[in-house]
């Protein structure tokens, strides 16, 4: 797991604390009260991109968009066939899909806030 930081809770893109201060004094923003964001991340897994529910889901409604009203959901099948089709792809993901440099976000945000302790000393 690893731990982001954030000043806008949207683009956790600083590793410490530290880079989230520059951040702020760059923006003319690292006062006492303002608010930053810490986070955590885990690698992502090709799974949570390909999903068997998702991928019949698309097929049913393209299946409609082709055939109309006559169309009778034939992609809705049962939850062990749903199953099945969601370990063949992530048999294919883990052959031929690397997401290793991605992570997602794990638990919540917590909202932090700058400190005195945080600026700079005044000399």
């Amino acid at each position: 797991m690893k731990t982001y930081y954030s000043t806008d809770d949207e683009n956790y893109c600083h590793e410490t604390p530290g880079d989230v201060f520059d951040a702020l004094d760059s923006e003319g923003r690292l006062v006492v009260g303002t608010i930053y964001w810490e986070a955590d991340f885990l690698p992502m897994e090709p799974q949570q991109a390909l999903n068997a529910a998702q991928i019949l889901e698309d097929a049913n409604e393209r299946g409609y968009e082709l055939i109309g009203e006559a169309w009778d959901n034939p992609f809705s099948v049962p939850r062990d066939a749903q199953m099945e089709l969601q370990n063949l792809l992530d048999a294919w993901a883990a052959k031929h899909v690397d997401v290793s440099h991605y992570y997602t976000i794990s638990g919540k945000p917590r909202q932090l806030k700058v400190t005195d302790a945080d600026l700079p000393a005044n000399t």
